[in-house]
């Protein structure tokens, strides 16, 4: 599925796991996904923890409220590495996020998730917002498919992150496609 995300246009790959495997199969499939991201030259990240990511070698980690601060990913992955961070539509989080090392914040979810059916939707407004504050790049996230794609990226967003649409579709490569020319288009390409 990764791979034919990939070679549906997928830029970044992101290993998120929330317990669903024990450690040696989890290792052994972030160790897999690394290598395969490596092959493609596409950035391989470590949802949620910093040292996981140093350990199976990845580019870099995405980490949210919950998880070790932008600047200690900062510390433990070095300067080099991709880090990003959720935000949730306050102020300041966008400059606390940069000032602490982050290269890109991500916002969501501005539609419903199947993987965080428990988080409200945030209406779009709060994205022009987030957008409009950043100094770094804003990712959509959160029940993002092909249909509505093309709506994040006319409020200026960098890239989006895509979960279900891709990983529950029959093609998966097919599915990115969709979801990349879906966002071009809304960007005006």
């Amino acid at each position: 599925m990764v791979e034919a995300s990939i070679d549906g246009g997928a830029s970044i790959v992101q290993f998120r796991d929330k317990g669903t495997y024990p450690e040696g199969e989890r290792l052994e499939i972030a160790r897999m996904l690394q290598a395969l991201c490596e092959r493609h030259e596409v950035p391989f990240l470590v949802n949620d923890d910093p040292e996981y990511a140093r350990r199976v070698d990845a580019d870099g980690v995405h980490v949210g409220r919950k998880d070790p601060s932008p600047r200690i990913a900062r510390a433990l992955l070095g300067p080099t590495a991709i880090i990003g961070v959720t935000v949730y539509g306050k102020n300041g989080e966008e400059e606390a996020a940069a000032s602490n090392g982050a290269d890109y914040v991500a916002a969501g979810p501005f539609f419903p998730s199947p993987t965080k059916p428990e988080e409200p939707v945030l209406p779009l407004h709060v994205l022009d917002a987030i957008v409009k504050r950043s100094r770094l790049p804003v990712f959509a996230i959160g029940g993002i498919t092909a249909e509505n794609a093309g709506t994040v990226a006319r409020h200026g967003v960098a890239g989006v992150a895509v979960i279900s649409a891709i990983m529950n579709a029959p093609d998966p490569k097919a599915a990115t496609e969709a979801i990349r020319k879906a966002f071009e288009s809304g960007r005006g390409h």
